[in-house]
């Protein structure tokens, strides 16, 4: 027994042995594979660090598993920014015959932590998740699975708390779930498999079409699925769904890919229906029911819900549906409230027999309910979403303090007397201009609202509001305001006003009071902005769209003022925060007037005023721009703060992504700033005009000092292909700072590096146009454009490629040449930077450059050197002849060339011999004739002195 113990011993130790060695052996290995292999597979950006994956053979044995702290996968165009997947940690079970065996690499499970998810379709049906690169085998002929180096046979999966978004603009609609917890099992490379899912989300938010069907819902789902994988058929074989309280049951199938491997279609052949009938339960589906509190709630009453969904889905058409939702005899009551909601019922049909949206039809046949002594009654029929046949009929009368006896309202109090009387019959369509036959009144008197939740009380709020419409014609349409007054906060507010002719608004408005816009905030708080200040203002106006939008402003009688003092602004779109110490505006028929404005942007103090023009027509009309123009004056202004999430000076600095520009927006902004601080690069003395107008963003003669020379320069920002946006500019250099040129302007680093080796001056008139990347740095193999660069003086120093030409001639004079006047010009195109053929004398010698070299830095020049014999020296009489195979002799000059080759830093000469022996050979007989001939004419001249020794 204790030999036997001792081997048993001596076994685990070696597995355990193994177990931590083999993972170490392999580790490079598989990250190497495992990069390569999605390197070559996804079309996607993916960023893990390598340095921090672990492996283990003992978490999952025998498999290998394979951890890392983060992961994160980034689309491509036309979803460029987009992150499918962000997760804080990934482990993934590798098999471990498979690595061992080098011919596929089989991952049998995938768990992630936190992870967040976005799924995004386009109107196209383009969808994020599509990053698979197809290769010449995945044609469907073609196609073995066999030789794939990567396959997927997952025996598990799991999501810890993740965050899932669903964003389908083909139809449209949006799924957000919320602190998802999933696990699921299956073989995913099995033909037929049968997966098993338990989900379960926190919350749970739908909308479609901008409304929404389903708000921070709770979601528990156990479902089977029948998975045919060859086919793309998916059969609900057994499940159970929970959506808060209310249980649901889905059979059926959704396919895809249904007519076509490319097709992007979705089969469905759906029914769902809700296997208990209590009211109690669907009443957990409504806003605010949902609570601590709801298990203790009494209630009664039947309900019927049940639908299909049948037909295909993709971006041009929907299944046919069917919805029902039937409640009888309902009622409910809190027990420690004093009243119920008694005699609930509803029959609710939603349904569309077609595949197209817009003839959906909406049947509302009966709601009924009991709040108390409030009752309210309704119906409603509406056929079709475009063009909308309108039946209507709701009216409801309500204690607003008695509905506190009736809802659990914390912390609260209503009061107030309520009416609603609503009548519409008949059609509504915008094209036509037709409107539904309609009145509707509504009445609030004597109303206040106090809550903890935000504690400055609107009071004394009373309002009277009519809808009218009595011949079916939009033109006939008018919404009256008859008197509206409220307190908030103690500061008066009222306004009174009407609103006709929807096919052109007529107006007539008066309003005055103070906004308090810190108690507004409070009263609706707006998560992740801080709003503060006073408002004080009185507007009178009146007229007609159609002489706004005419400009015939002497018909549109206009006057008000408004003062804003201490008001501060911060959120997402402006972290850095803008405060306006005091503003006064007018109101004036055509325009509203900016007399006087001073604050703070970020933590530059600024001045301004200007005007606004068109608001009128912009605020009644959102296809009308808003135009305008502004002038500011900034004696300082940090644009280091605009290029980061955290507005503090330690802030660090976040990835620029691609701003857009609003269509419908006219707006000029004159500049005049001291100085500007970008990076490290001051800018002195910066004025000149930014224009934003038709989603483009222009910059006019912006002219300012820097890098020790002054600029003139013109621009263009073009985002309206938010995948592939566009920039234009051209720029006016004096006399400015090679080296600091260089250090500051990515365009110059890339265009010209050689500047990093020069010091001195320079000139230029430079322009360029392309294309951004997303994080708002140019794609280089876009740029097209040309420059006109004078080196006034400069001296170049340090140059490896001077190094490596002294090197091959042994001309030492070359080192730390120095330049005058020095003219080139340059070409930039499809990724290139061409430089015209120009000469640079150094000393006596000549260099004739020409050629080009990729914005990487690959080089491809030709280099003409034309050097005086008499001062060169031994050294380059040796190099020549070795270069050349031929003894310098009898010339003046000797010309050489040479290929430039591999880069900036490690540059490549190659001797052109050719060339260069023929050049030599042209200069030896040129040197021969001109000898000859100045020995004849000698000969000639001692002939001419002496005839008589001739003869």
């Amino acid at each position: 027994m204790k030999k036997a113990g001792i081997i048993l011993a001596s076994l685990l130790g070696v597995l355990l042995l193994v177990a931590w060695i083999v993972p170490m052996f392999f580790r490079d290995k598989i990250v190497t594979r495992l990069q390569q292999e999605l390197t070559n597979r996804v079309n996607a950006r993916i960023t893990f660090r390598p340095e921090n994956v672990s492996l283990s053979l003992l978490r999952h044995f025998p498999n290998l598993t394979l951890q890392t702290d983060s992961l994160s996968i980034v689309g491509q165009t036309p979803f460029l920014g987009d992150t499918l997947l962000r997760t804080r940690a990934f482990e993934v079970k590798v098999n471990l015959l498979s690595v061992l065996s080098g011919d596929k690499l089989k991952l049998n499970g995938v768990y992630l932590d936190q992870p967040r998810v976005l799924v995004k379709i386009l109107r196209d049906g383009r969808a994020n998740y599509d990053i698979y690169k197809a290769t010449e085998s995945d044609e469907p002929e073609k196609a073995d699975t066999s030789q794939t180096a990567f396959t997927l046979d997952i025996d598990e999966w799991e999501i810890k708390n993740g965050l899932i978004r669903y964003d389908d603009r083909s139809l449209p609609m949006t799924v957000r779930l919320e602190a998802v917890n999933h696990t699921g099992s299956g073989s995913l490379s099995a033909e037929m498999a049968d997966l098993v899912l338990k989900t379960k989300a926190e919350r749970i938010t739908l909308t479609y079409d901008g409304m929404e069907y389903l708000s921070d819902k709770k979601l528990d789902a156990d479902m089977k699925l029948r998975a045919d994988l060859e086919q793309s058929v998916y059969t609900f074989a057994d499940n159970r769904i929970r959506v808060n309280e209310l249980p649901l049951e889905l059979n059926g199938s959704i396919a895809t890919g249904t007519s076509a491997p490319a097709d992007t279609s979705m089969r469905f052949d759906l029914t769902y229906r809700s296997p208990d009938s209590d009211f109690k339960n669907l009443l957990s589906l409504v806003p605010g029911m949902y609570s601590d509190r709801f298990q203790d709630i009494d209630a009664d009453g039947t309900v019927r819900f049940d639908g299909t969904v049948k037909g295909l889905y993709n971006a041009k058409q929907i299944p046919a549906f069917l919805l029902n939702l039937v409640v009888n005899d309902g009622r409910f009551k809190y027990p420690d409230l004093a009243s119920a909601v008694e005699h609930i019922a509803l029959d609710l049909t939603v349904s569309n027999a077609t595949d197209h949206p817009d003839n959906t039809v909406i049947n509302l046949k009966k709601l009924v309910a009991d709040l108390g002594r409030n009752p309210i009654r309704g119906r409603a029929l509406v056929q079709g979403l475009t063009r909308s046949n309108v039946d209507a009929d709701l009216t409801a009368k309500l204690n607003l303090e008695e509905l506190t006896q009736l809802f659990p309202i914390d912390s609260m109090t209503l009061r107030g007397l309520a009416d609603l009387n609503l009548k519409a019959k008949g059609v509504y369509d915008k094209t036509a201009k037709l409107f539904p036959v309609v009145d509707g009144l509504i009445r609030l008197q004597n109303g206040s609202v106090k809550s903890m939740k935000f504690p400055e009380p609107v009071e004394a709020i009373n309002v009277q509001a009519s809808l009218s419409n009595r011949t079916g014609k939009r033109a006939d349409t008018r919404v009256d305001i008859a008197d509206l007054q409220l307190k908030l906060a103690g500061d008066p507010f009222q306004a009174k006003g009407r609103v006709q002719n929807f096919d052109d608004y007529t107006f007539d408005v008066i309003a005055k009071g103070r906004l308090n816009l810190t108690s507004l905030t409070r009263i609706f708080p707006m998560e992740g902005t801080r709003l503060a200040g006073l408002i004080d203002a009185s507007i009178e106006t009146k007229g007609r769209l159609s002489d706004a939008k005419a400009k015939r402003y002497d018909q549109l009688p206009t006057s008000g003022t408004m003062a804003i003092t201490n008001l501060t602004y911060r959120g997402e779109s402006l972290p850095q925060g803008l405060t306006l110490n005091s503003a006064r505006l007018r109101l004036l028929p055509g325009k509203l007037n900016v007399e006087q404005a001073q604050g703070l942007l970020g933590t530059s103090t600024f001045t301004a005023d200007g005007f606004l023009s068109n608001y009128i027509p912009f605020l009644l009309d959102e296809n009308q721009p808003l135009e305008g123009t502004l002038n500011v004056r900034a004696n300082r202004l940090s644009i280091n703060e605009w290029m980061s999430d955290d507005p503090q000076p330690q802030a660090k600095t976040a990835q620029p992504s691609v701003v857009e520009i609003p269509d419908n927006i006219r707006f000029v902004v004159n500049a005049a700033v001291g100085q500007a601080v970008y990076d490290k690069m001051p800018l002195n003395n910066v004025k000149g005009q930014l224009e934003m107008a038709d989603g483009t963003l222009r910059m006019k003669q912006v002219t300012f000092n820097s890098l020790g020379g002054q600029f003139v320069t013109n621009g263009t920002y073009d985002p309206k292909d938010l995948a592939k946006p566009r920039f234009a500019f051209d720029v006016n250099i004096a006399n400015a700072d090679i080296s600091q040129a260089h250090r500051h302007l990515t365009l110059a680093k890339v265009v010209f590096p050689l500047a990093q080796y020069m010091v001195g001056r320079f000139s230029s008139t430079f322009a360029v146009n392309g294309r951004l990347e997303p994080d708002m740095m140019p794609d280089l193999n876009s740029l097209t454009g040309n420059a006109l660069v004078k080196i006034v003086q400069a001296t170049l120093q340090n140059n490896p490629i001077v190094e490596r030409l002294v090197e091959k001639t042994k001309l030492s004079d070359l080192r730390n040449a120095k330049f005058k006047d020095l003219l080139m010009k340059v070409d930039v195109k499809n990724g290139f930077v061409t430089i015209k053929p120009f000469d640079v004398r150094i000393k006596d010698n000549i260099v004739t450059v020409s050629g080009s070299n990729s914005l990487e830095g690959d080089l491809k020049y030709v280099l003409k050197l034309d050097v005086p014999t008499g001062k060169a020296g031994v050294q380059f009489a040796r190099a020549f002849s070795s270069l050349t195979g031929q003894p310098l002799e009898n010339v003046d000059r000797a010309k050489i060339d040479f290929a430039l080759n591999g880069s900036y830093k490690k540059p490549q000469l190659q001797f052109l011999a050719g060339r260069t022996a023929t050049q030599v050979k042209d200069v030896v007989v040129k040197q021969a004739k001109e000898d000859l001939k100045e020995q004849g004419l000698k000969l000639l001249q001692k002939l001419a002195k002496s005839p008589r020794d001739s003869t």
